[in-house]
């Protein structure tokens, strides 16, 4: 994937973030959109984690990468939950939102990087 396409993938990524805000707070939906985005979000990025790491005979976890996948889990967990039906529940809202900004803020700062670095390659 060259430069182009992945900035491109990023501002899509965002657009759906936006258009989720939007169309929930139409529908008056927001938090079950949100999961829904989350849920997504969270388990293309677990498959990606996957199958970059399938390959490595032996994995060593840093800290960081094992408090982010915790993070990850418990957003999807409290997503799912939502999905479920009990999404009106307080802690799952805040967890969800919570995520939501997370994920939008790091997809913010990937763009911003990509922007002002040139990379040949996404990863």
């Amino acid at each position: 994937m060259n430069d182009i396409d992945a900035s491109i993938t990023v501002i899509l990524i965002l657009g759906c973030h936006l258009a989720a805000i939007l169309i929930g707070y139409k529908k008056q939906k927001t938090t079950l959109i949100v999961s829904y985005l989350n849920a997504v979000i969270i388990i293309g990025f677990l498959i990606f984690w996957i199958i970059d790491n399938i390959n490595a005979k032996q994995h060593n976890f840093d800290f960081i990468e094992l408090s982010v996948i915790s993070v990850e889990v418990s957003i999807l967990i409290a997503a799912l939950y939502s999905i479920s039906g009990f999404y009106s529940k307080t802690v799952v809202k805040v967890i969800n939102y919570i995520g939501f900004g997370f994920h939008f803020l790091v997809t913010i700062g990937m763009l911003y990087f990509m922007l002002t670095f040139k990379l040949d390659t996404f990863f």
